[in-house]
Order: structure tokens, then sequence, then C-alpha cells
């Protein structure tokens, strides 16, 4: 058990989830960097907090993904989804994704399926068992993507 889900509160459930989705992207590509909890100064000016950073290269071009984790106790709507597309334009991502323990309205999934530029991937995880659990014990979990 990890010290932060030792402790029982509710920052142990995002910050493990975040931590989860970090490992879930670096195992998808070793070849890639991938940090945790990130800030990358916009376009606008304003420093954005990136829960997770993917940088890689695409025949021979420098590609930037920025991966939003959402563990709320509710669906991700269109409004979470709009938020997270203006953050994309603004620090100039190449592609966002979308991992959320609780899933996604039929609105957020027409919305991520519409946008082209930055392209929104989304994904759900569903824990196994208890939270409690250390987040390498979980990362076999089941993944799935969202349909409208």
């Amino acid at each position: 058990m990890t010290e932060l889900a030792a402790r029982g509160s509710s920052e142990a459930s995002w910050r493990e989830f975040e931590l989860l989705v970090a490992e879930v992207v670096r195992r998808s590509d070793p070849l890639a960097t991938v940090e945790h909890d990130q800030r990358l100064r916009g376009r606008s000016g304003k420093l954005r907090q990136i829960d997770v950073l993917a940088r890689g290269k695409v025949a021979g071009e420098e590609i930037l993904i920025v991966v939003e984790c959402k563990d709320h106790g509710r669906p991700v709507g269109v409004a979470e989804v709009e938020a997270f597309l203006g953050k994309l334009l603004d620090v100039a991502a190449d592609k966002g994704v979308l991992f959320s323990s609780s899933g996604y309205t039929d609105g957020a999934v027409r919305r991520m399926e519409s946008t082209t530029h930055p392209r929104i991937n989304a994904y759900g995880y569903f824990r196994p068992a208890a939270r409690e659990r250390h987040y390498e014990e979980i990362l076999d979990g089941e993944f799935w993507e969202p349909t409208a």
C-alpha cells in the first residue's frame, strides 16, 4: 500500500489514478518521455498544469501528447471536454488523451469524436476491487473506449 493510500484521503485516489495512468502511458511506448504532474506555459502566457505529459518522435518529428485524468464519481461531461480542448490548444499539443474512472456522457463522447485537431482519445478505467491496492497491482485492470 502506498503512503497516499494509507492516508485514505481523496488526494490518494486522484493522485494514484494519475500515477496509474502515467505508468500505462509509459508502458505503451518505452521510447517516449513520460512525466507526471508537469507545468507548461501556454500561448496565453499562463502556466498550465498537465497530469501526464508524453513526448516522443514520429518520423523524426517531435510530438507532444497531453493526458488528463478524471477520477470523479460522475461521468466526464461536455464542459470538461471543452476545458481540456482549450488547454490542448493553449499548450500547442499534438494530441490529447482523457482517462476517466467514471465514464463519459454521450455529449462528451460526441464532442471528442468531432474534434479534429488536436484529436482527443478517451479511455475509461474500471478499478479491480479495492482502491487501497497499490497502483502497480492494478495495471492489468480493464480499460475501455467509450462510444456514443
